[in-house]
This record gives structure tokens, sequence and C-alpha cells, in this order.
């Protein structure tokens, strides 16, 4: 593993316990991050993207969820072997998560101030607990909460807010969507986060508050020389923002590459069915390809790998054997048997 591995998912199996039996939603995900990447990770609804990121964050309700093998190894720990304190203090010191709908993830009792208050004043006093006893003294209430408020003001301006002492006193009803977006960005923010997971956060926005958002991210990494894990199903939100990109596909990861490669050289037959499903300024009625099928039910998914029933390339390994990862070149990789005898 090199040395600026800030993240690597090795072989993640994770499954829930339903009534209509166990649905298998996570097969052996492969993903690794660099310090200072911005990872998109695409694929179609119900793939596994978020419940990959969920459990990087051990966010997973455990039951009905189970993660039955594999290991999520940051800065070289394993997370899955941390006790439910050690995860607080984790997810404090560490990661940072913008949820995909900022109407549900904001409390409309309580203005924005108290609500970044909130978040910045846990993280301060997991942050700063060795710091202050080093010291040799704990800082009183009226000075943590100063020095909170003076933190959330600096977070807002940070991400684009106008009038950040005035409306930092407003609820969240008062609010855009694409301004509540921006608090919930700001919240994710606010223990100076290591790794930033952003899960579809311009699902519930319109086209120009997207690109918006999208721009701030991207001068927020540049700024803040952040991490960033961005889930969308959006390929075009990948190819503006990203520098690399994993398709996953009914729990695997089939391809990852650097962006432009992915888009001029896709190799998996589900990456080339999802670019060529993409509409161009030249794409007539009617001439838009789709992938026949429907994704497998994960309770009893399809033996060898997931996507051969929907694969027009299909051979007899393929409804066998899972295929293993082979090297296309520098940074791209595929999980196909199409290409297992590519040196």
């Amino acid at each position: 593993m090199p040395e600026d591995t800030l993240l690597d998912i090795q072989d993640l199996h994770l499954q829930f316990k339903t009534f209509d039996g166990t649905a298998k939603v996570l097969a052996g995900v492969n993903l690794s991050m660099r310090r200072g990447d911005v990872l998109g990770l695409v694929g179609e609804t119900g793939c596994g993207k978020t419940m990959t990121a969920l459990s990087v964050a051990r966010l997973i309700p455990m039951p009905p969820g189970e993660i039955t093998r594999g290991r999520v190894l940051f800065n070289g720990e394993d997370v899955l072997l941390k006790s439910d304190d050690e995860m607080q203090q984790f997810r404090a010191r560490h990661l940072g998560m913008i949820f995909q709908d900022p109407v549900t993830n904001l409390n409309p009792l309580f203005s924005i101030r108290e609500q970044l208050m909130d978040a910045v004043l846990y993280r301060q006093e997991i942050n700063g607990r060795a710091a202050a006893r080093w010291r040799g003294f704990m800082p009183s209430v009226r000075q943590k909460r100063r020095e909170a408020f003076a933190r959330v003001v600096d977070l807002m301006r940070l991400v684009g807010i106008p009038e950040a002492e005035r409306r930092i006193h407003e609820y969240p009803h008062q609010f855009s969507g694409g301004m509540r977006q921006r608090v919930l960005i700001a919240m994710a923010l606010a223990g100076d986060p290591d790794l930033l997971i952003a899960d579809e956060p311009t699902t519930a926005l319109d086209v120009t508050i997207q690109a918006q958002i999208l721009r701030l991210i991207r001068q927020l990494v540049d700024q803040l020389h952040l991490t960033v894990l961005l889930i969308t199903h959006n390929l075009g939100v990948v190819a503006r923002t990203c520098e690399r990109v994993a398709v996953m596909y009914a729990g695997r990861v089939v391809e990852e590459a650097p962006v432009a490669e992915l888009f001029r050289n896709p190799q998996h037959p589900y990456t080339q069915g999802l670019i060529k499903a993409l509409p161009g300024k030249h794409t007539a009625r009617g001439e838009l390809q789709n992938i026949p099928g429907t994704i497998p039910n994960l309770n009893d998914p399809p033996p060898g790998c997931r996507f051969h029933p929907r694969c027009a390339q299909v051979m007899d390994v393929c409804r066998r054997e899972v295929p293993g990862m082979v090297t296309i070149g520098p940074d791209h990789h595929v999980y196909c048997h199409l290409h297992s005898e590519t040196p």
C-alpha cells in the first residue's frame, strides 16, 4: 500500500437480513484513495454506493446489517475493529459527511446558529481535549462558545453564504435549497476532516444550483487540500468535478480509472453501456442506447460476474467465476473476464 494512501477498502462484504432473505448488498468491494484524491463513485440506484460510504463511517445499523468479511483501512488502521466510543471520536476527527437532502438533515425547530454550534462544539471537545490538558487548563464554557461562534461564522463565509453574521440566526425554512446544502457542507467541515464524503449532494437541487455546489466543492478541495469521495449516478457531475472514478454494479466495483481515461477508453461492458446511454448534442430522437435487462435481486444474485445476465459479450466463464482485477494501464483497473489474458 503506497505511503500516501488514506483509505483502502479490501474485499468488503455487507449483507442485510430481510423478511425475504439475506440481501448481499456488497460482495467484495475493493477501493483505495490517496490523499488529495477527488474520487467519483458512480452506478445505478441500489448498486451499493451509499452502503460503501456508510461502511467507512460505521453508520450501518447492526443488526439488520452485518459485515461478514473485509477490511476498511484508514491511515493504516482498520476502522471495523474500533469500539463504538473510538468510532465516535474517529468520525469527529477524520470524517465529514454531506447528505443528499438538506431538508431532512436540518432540524426545522432550531436556528442555523444552534445546529452549527452543536457540530463545532462537539468537534472542539473531541479535538481540543488533549491540547487543553497539555496547556494545563480547561477553557470556560463562555470562552468555548465564543470561539465556536467565531468558527461558525467563518465556516458560513467559507461556503459562500452572504451576510453570515445576520443569517446565522435564521431557521432552515428561511434558506433556499442551495443555501441549505451549503450549511450542510459547513457542518461537514466543522472538524477539518481528512476525508469528505459527499453522498449525491446535488440530487435535490435544480441544474443552476447544482453547478454552484459542485464549483464550491472544487474550490474547497483546492483551498483546504481535501480528499473527497463523491457519490453520484450522474456521469456529467463526475466529468466536471472528479479526477478519478470507480464504477459500481450490484455491490461490486467493476472498473476504476482516471476520469478522462474512463470516458476515452471504457473497458467493462457495463461502463461502456453507461457512456453509450449518455445523450450528446448530436443525438437524435430514438437514438439513445440502453442496457437491456434489470439489476439482479441481491437476495439471490447470479453466480460469477453479476453483470453477465445483461452482458452482450458474456462467456461461459462469466457465469461460473467472479472476475479478478486486471490492470489495463496506469491507474486503470477492470474486473472482467474479457481482459483476463491482458498482459
